[in-house]
């Protein structure tokens, strides 16, 4: 009988045992980084949804503020082509689908897509639970199949009040397929897959087009029962994908059966509050156990490789096997903690990209609500206008209007620069055109506040280096800021004030508010800081002062010794100054 030497056989049991404790411990190991992953991206796909999701949801609130509008839904024998047209400019300029405005019975008497085939004008979609609930004073967010279209939407309601009944509803209908779309912004793993769950289990948008409308959970009578009343699918009948959800080393596992294809996954998910529904990011392992042969394959090498170093050398240079042994530790210690801070750099970046789309997509909104407020006012004034013959000033506000509309397709233009890194357009600018041009927009807050502005006497010749667009969004910024600040104020004066010295231009705007709280002078550039209780993201003071560093300038607030409050920005008056 053939014997082997008890040396090899000791061997031979410590590397199967070796081997078999690496195998575990990295698919743990790839187990748990799976799970971190699925972690992140769920994380940054719910900060992305919230995000969008907020910023439709205010568009209807500000439609619903359309005094054109209300005097339409009273009189409906009013021409309803300004309606269509002003809806259009709403849908274009939010990146919406259709935006849509039903009376009380649930019929739609104006739209955004008045002009297309598929119009919606002379639609009755008073089974929609967007319309009836909104009808009923509440502020809806709604997943459906549309009617017309068949696609895949959320639907934003909002009840269009006057004298304090309800008159009509706005709504504003967005594509699902647009984030299935503008995922690849998150730059998120091609390994990974992600669904939006309904309450209803029902998958709303997913990466995998198999499981749209589709479920990874049983469902009863009851529920098909459900989808026919509801008529959520309309006549689409949900299928049930083949999925087993599992427990394994603690690690809740998702097994699942698509296209004769078996699956395995590691899920994080995540509530997105406002549709009531689940968002779940889903990281392939696959291929986690065959991942561990090729550790195997370079462990065993590297086993016998040393197996055999040690039994050479172990007689004559036992020194010197502890200093290699210790080399070996170091250097592994050396490429694990390189690898970390790969790591810790990689999501740092990722943090980042998501931040900026963050404060791009809520600031957008609050950028050109102003102006366009500032419209919904000389709309209204062009009309009585025409009403009272007066074709010239009538004119007169309609190049207002134009010009305003033209300058908020500039602002929204910039936004698809601002996802990828772009340089800042300095150019020599009239400080005196600038601030007339932020004044037309911020016109209609400050005449809602009943502000009284001391107009600055600027001569033509104060020029500052600067991006006019972005220079005059930061003003807007901070008038009107000044402006919502006196609204409860007795004395309501905004003015401003000019210095010049050392080739440097320094702008004051001063109110007579309540002026900054003292506790808030040291917060009130960061991020997210708002005095606003119910409306703002505490966005606007924070991306103007980048604004103003990017023209290597400076806007600093303090509060006036005589009451109310003091923002002073410093410009270079040339190129030779910055």
């Amino acid at each position: 009988m053939l014997r082997f030497p008890r040396k090899i056989l000791i061997a031979v049991a410590i590397l199967i045992s070796v081997l078999l404790l690496s195998f575990l411990f990295g698919r743990h190991y790839d187990l748990s980084q799976a799970k971190q992953q699925a972690e992140l991206q769920v994380g940054q796909l719910r900060n992305y949804l919230d995000t969008e999701l907020s910023r439709f949801a205010t568009i209807p609130h500000l439609v619903t503020d359309n005094q054109l509008l209300t005097a339409f839904l009273s009189d409906t024998d009013q021409p309803v082509q300004p309606i269509n047209n002003y809806l259009a400019d709403i849908q274009q300029a939010s990146g919406a689908s259709d935006v849509y405005v039903l009376n009380r019975e649930g019929d739609v008497i104006a739209s955004s897509n008045w002009q297309l085939d598929y119009s919606y004008i002379g639609n009755n979609f008073a089974f929609r639970p967007y319309f009836y609930q909104a009808l009923a004073g509440n502020k809806i967010a709604y997943f459906a199949l549309g009617l017309r279209s068949k696609e895949r939407g959320i639907y934003f309601s909002e009840p269009i009040y006057r004298d304090g009944q309800v008159i009509g509803v706005v709504t504003l209908k967005v594509n699902v397929s647009k984030f299935e779309t503008d995922r690849q912004l998150l730059n998120a793993s091609h390994a990974s897959h992600f669904y939006l769950s309904l309450d209803d289990n029902i998958i709303a948008m997913s990466d995998s087009p198999s499981w749209r409308l589709n479920s990874l959970h049983s469902l009863t009578a009851a529920d098909y029962q459900h989808f026919t009343t509801s008529r959520r699918y309309l006549e689409y009948v949900p299928k049930v994908i083949t999925a087993e959800h599992i427990i394994s080393q603690g690690m809740p596992l998702l097994y699942v059966n698509d296209a004769n294809k078996r699956s395995k996954y590691v899920p994080a998910s995540a509530p997105i509050e406002r549709l009531n529904a689940k968002i779940t990011v889903l990281v392939d392992i696959s291929s986690v156990n065959i991942n561990q042969l090729g550790r195997l394959f370079w462990l065993s090498v590297i086993y016998a490789g040393g197996l055999m170093l040690f039994y050479s050398l172990m007689a004559r240079f036992a020194g010197y096997k502890k200093l290699l042994f210790s080399r070996h530790s170091l250097e592994q210690e050396v490429i694990e903690r390189t690898h970390a801070l790969e790591k810790a750099q990689t999501a740092l970046v990722q943090t980042a990209k998501l931040a900026t789309i963050g404060q791009l997509s809520a600031g957008i909104n609050h950028e050109i609500n102003q102006p366009l407020s500032a419209m919904s006012t000389y709309l209204v004034s062009a009309k009585r206008l025409i009403a009272k013959g007066d074709i010239a000033k009538a004119a007169e506000n309609i190049v207002i209007v134009q010009s305003l509309i033209e300058r908020v397709h500039k602002i929204v233009g910039q936004l698809k620069h601002f996802s990828k890194p772009a340089q800042t357009q300095l150019r020599e600018q009239s400080l005196s055109q600038l601030l007339k041009n932020a004044m037309v927009i911020a016109s209609a807050q400050l005449k809602q506040d009943d502000v009284n502005v001391n107009a600055a006497d600027i001569a033509d010749t104060v020029k500052v280096w600067v991006d006019g667009i972005k220079f005059e969004q930061v003003l807007v910024n901070v008038i009107t800021n000044a402006s919502q600040a006196m609204a409860d104020s007795t004395v309501r004066e905004l003015s401003f004030e000019i210095e010049q010295f050392d080739d440097r231009v320094k702008l004051s705007i001063l109110d007579t508010g309540p002026g900054i709280e003292l506790h808030a002078l040291g917060t009130i550039f960061e991020p997210f800081y708002s005095t606003k209780s119910t409306n703002g993201l505490g966005l606007g003071l924070s991306i103007s002062k980048q604004i103003i560093n990017s023209f290597n300038g400076c806007l600093s607030a303090h509060n006036r010794p005589g009451g109310g409050a003091q923002f002073i920005i410093t410009l270079a008056s040339t190129k030779g100054a910055l």
